[in-house]
């Protein structure tokens, strides 16, 4: 029977009739994605470690980070899998189905109701032309639901008509925004002494540098659609590029812009708070709200788009774990529903940046090791190698069954790693705050993963290369 045909596979690959993604489609989709309000926010915090880690992080780190990430996209490309079926080979047939089926389900979602209530927050803002600080104040109740409703039902209506759609508005989003916010680096660029600026020395930052560079961390590889886009992309090259140049230089832009706004509002009131990266309260200042509130509606429309796109192909996976077809747009229906509901989650915490902190703490302890044996397993136990047959079948018996569906090695190392991150902080703060987490996380959990594999050779079955 053909691999094609829906009811032997859960969630079939793309055809080559459906690569329809060119460098400049998978550019805009990333750069729109790169270009959001978190990132001016990020911008804050790196200006208060000082220009040079700045500069560093932005054009050295970063680039670094987004290099295995943008690997991902050339192994979806490559067998035209998505995000979910990445990890097939780690977790097994069902426990990839299972667990990153639900769990990119709920992050998904959960970074839609964030850039939905950052939007929204700084949209009452603009609207009571107010510089007050959207996301650290209390916007009028009554109006920020109804923005958190506008907003909503905008990227629910793109995403729920696919990729297609998401393509289209990726496109005109990320071409508006680069005018937009052209205008806002330039009024940036033009209000401060920029000598005063680029004479800035750090000062006490609240968080440290290794600390910023696992916010790095999280911000790249917590963007974990990234199968459900770079599959459709033209050849290898596309994919990798693409989304690499798209998420760096997106995200790039928009951090300098934040931080260069801290520290030139910093400079001119005495007073440096990273909470001016937030584009309302900075382009109030300056005198361009609704210019602020272009660029804000944009992005978060744009990047919930995309976070809800792939929020409907994991739970896809999802329903369809045990091989039976479901249709993908019932999917993408139910997510974009849902996350009208879930959008008015952050209201429940006592401040937003608490709901912030806790998400962010609580996915990069999941995604980190994850995404880490995916890497490990592709590059170095299969040598570059998958079985497409494995990948996408359901039947007891291949290649990526294992025992009832799960890899034990890869659950029991993917158990590991989320402990030790969790951990690792928690027990030795001191060491931590000296190394970081993501990285030693990483090396922790590569290393138990091929000791395991070692241990079940078994477990792992060859396939020549071609």
């Amino acid at each position: 029977m053909s691999l094609w045909h829906s009811s032997r596979t859960g969630i079939r690959p793309v055809s080559p009739a459906e690569r329809n993604y060119g460098f400049w489609d998978l550019f805009w989709n990333w750069f729109g994605d790169g270009s959001n309000a978190s990132s001016w926010y990020f911008g804050g915090l790196l200006a208060l470690a000082g220009l040079p880690f700045l500069f560093e992080n932005t054009f050295f780190w970063t680039p670094l980070i987004i290099i295995p990430w943008a690997t991902l996209a050339y192994i979806a490309y490559r067998y035209g899998a998505t995000t979910v079926v990445l990890a097939r080979p780690v977790l097994g047939t069902l426990g990839a189905s299972l667990f990153l089926g639900l769990s990119e389900t709920f992050v998904q979602i959960g970074w839609t109701t964030v850039t939905t209530y950052i939007g929204a927050a700084s949209l009452v803002q603009i609207w009571n032309f107010s510089g007050s600080p959207a996301v650290s104040g209390s916007p009028p109740r009554k109006e920020l639901v109804a923005a958190i409703l506008m907003i909503a039902f905008l990227q629910g209506t793109a995403a729920a008509l696919g990729h297609v759609s998401i393509k289209i508005l990726k496109w005109v989003s990320s071409l508006l925004l680069l005018g937009f916010g052209g205008m806002e680096t330039w009024k940036v660029l033009s209000e401060w002494d920029l000598h005063r600026i680029f004479s800035f020395r750090s000062t006490a930052s609240p968080l440290s540098i290794p600390q910023l560079l696992d916010i790095s961390f999280i911000n790249v590889w917590t963007w974990i659609q990234v199968g459900d886009f770079a599959r459709f992309s033209r050849s290898g090259r596309v994919a990798v590029m693409g989304s690499w140049l798209g998420l760096w230089l997106g995200q790039a832009w928009f951090v300098m812009v934040g931080a260069l706004g801290v520290i030139g509002l910093g400079l001119a009131t005495g007073h440096l708070d990273p909470g001016d990266g937030d584009p309302s309260r900075l382009m109030a200042r300056l005198g361009l709200s609704y210019v602020a509130l272009s660029v804000i509606l944009l992005s978060s429309v744009s990047v919930s788009a995309s976070n809800l796109y792939g929020a409907g192909m994991a739970f896809w996976a999802f329903l369809t774990r045990k091989g039976h077809p479901v249709s993908s747009s019932g999917a993408l229906l139910a997510v974009s529903s849902v996350q009208i509901f879930t959008a008015f989650v952050p209201l429940f915490f006592q401040t937003f940046l608490g709901y912030f902190t806790t998400f962010l703490t609580t996915i990069g302890g999941v995604f980190i090791p994850l995404w880490s044996l995916v890497l490990v397993d592709y590059l170095f136990c299969r040598k570059g190698v998958l079985d497409p047959e494995g990948l996408f079948g359901f039947s007891p018996g291949t290649a990526y069954w294992f025992r009832g569906g799960f890899n034990p090695s890869g659950l029991l190392s993917l158990c590991a790693g989320t402990g030790f991150y969790y951990g690792l902080g928690h027990f030795f703060p001191a060491w931590s705050a000296w190394t970081g987490i993501a990285i030693p996380t990483i090396l922790w959990t590569g290393a138990v993963y091929l000791f395991l594999v070692r241990m079940r050779m078994n477990e792992l079955v060859s396939f020549p290369r071609g």
